[in-house]
Order: structure tokens, then C-alpha cells, then sequence
């Protein structure tokens, strides 16, 4: 699992107290890191220590052995990088994403422009069963629920078919959605009313979800 950029300064503050001697299973030296500690000094000279998919210590001059060390002298060392409008759906023939990974994307968001899958929960499920190499997470598509309750209809819903449309919304945000994603120039979410677009959002309010993790 990749360390999200929000906890990496954290760990690294608290890594940075450790010793300096330790055995690690690897060791990158001599980078510029960007730890998002302070928005004054983003870049700090100093070693990474890793052990099994954590950092456990980032500090001047590490000097513990490890079984593979990197030097990343000239380089700079960066949290991942996260892509906000990833099509994940269906999955690539590459299930690794190595196109992603090799450009430092290690967290994707699917289901953009109000698509993708309904069903959440069986989503899920097909990226831990099938492999998916980066981090995911995913929205509940405006256009899909539309179009599970309405078909393609060019009018405004009706009170029961607006009840249906927020139980699939609320369904998937329940399934680990992080938000509600919109395509109002694709169809059929060209055919909904504004009152219609407020109702569904507001029920996108945050709950508890899940993130897919890479269990590598």
C-alpha cells in the first residue's frame, strides 16, 4: 500500500525520531523529499527507511543495512500522485496500470462524468478478486442511476422514480463511494433538472466508506 500524502508528514516526523541505525528492507539516500511537513521549506535533504510497505524512519543519513538501496542524489521523492478522473471501468487489460504507476499514480478515482458502474459493492469486489495495481477509489455516477431508473427519458422524474434514483445514490456512497459524480452533457444526464441534481447530491452527504488498499 502506498502511504496517501495526507499521512506522510506524520510518519515522517515521527519516523525522523527513531534512530538513524536500523535494518530496513529498503533504503532510499541522498533525495530531496517532499513530506508536506511545511509549506516553507516543501524539499528537505534526507534518507527514507522502509520496512514491508511502511516508512519507518526519514532522517539525514541513515545508515541501517538494507536488502536493496536506491540513491536517489539529483532526484526528488514525492508522496504518490492521485488521479481525479481515472475510467476504471471496464478493467484495463494491464491489470497492474503500469502506465499509471511508472508516472507516480498510485491513487485512482473512477467513475467521473457521471458514469460507471451502479453497483458499488460488486466493483469492488472485481478489483480485489480480478487485481488492480494502484489504490481506488470511486463515485456513484449520476448517469447510471438515471439510467437504471429512467432509461433514457427526456423529462423530470416523478416523486416515486426521484425516491428510486436516491436509494441507489445513497446505496453507493453506503458501498464505499466518495462522492456523487455529474456528466450533464452526456446522456441522459442532459435531461435532468436542476431540482433533480440537488436532490440526488444532497444525499451524497459524507458517510463511512471504504478505499480499496493494495494488499502488495
Amino acid at each position: 500500500m502506498k502511504t496517501p500524502a495526507a499521512l506522510f508528514a506524520t510518519v515522517a516526523l515521527l519516523a525522523s525520531a527513531l534512530t538513524a541505525r536500523a535494518d530496513f528492507d529498503l533504503l532510499i539516500k541522498n533525495g530531496r523529499v517532499f513530506s508536506g511537513a511545511s509549506a516553507d521549506t516543501p524539499l528537505v535533504a534526507a534518507d527514507i527507511g522502509i520496512s514491508g510497505d511502511r516508512i519507518v524512519a526519514l532522517a539525514p543519513h541513515l545508515t541501517g543495512p538494507a536488502k536493496r538501496t536506491i540513491d536517489a542524489a539529483g532526484l526528488v521523492v514525492s508522496p504518490g500522485f492521485i488521479d481525479l478522473h481515472a475510467h476504471i471501468e471496464p478493467l484495463p487489460e494491464d491489470r497492474a496500470a503500469q502506465s499509471a504507476l511508472r508516472q507516480g499514480v498510485t491513487l485512482v478515482l473512477g467513475n467521473p462524468d457521471g458514469g460507471g458502474p451502479v453497483d458499488l459493492k460488486a466493483l469492488s469486489a472485481k478489483l480485489e478478486t480480478q487485481g488492480f495495481g494502484p489504490n481506488a477509489a470511486y463515485l456513484i455516477g449520476h448517469n447510471s442511476v438515471r439510467a437504471q431508473v429512467m432509461g433514457m427519458e427526456n423529462r423530470a422524474p416523478t416523486t416515486d422514480e426521484l425516491a428510486a434514483m436516491q436509494a441507489l445514490v445513497a446505496t453507493g456512497m453506503t458501498d464505499g463511494a466518495f462522492g456523487f459524480s455529474t456528466g450533464l452533457l452526456y446522456l441522459p444526464g442532459t435531461f435532468s433538472t436542476f431540482e433533480e441534481i440537488v436532490a440526488l447530491a444532497q444525499v451524497a452527504r459524507p458517510r463511512p466508506h471504504r478505499r480499496r488498499q493494495r494488499s502488495d
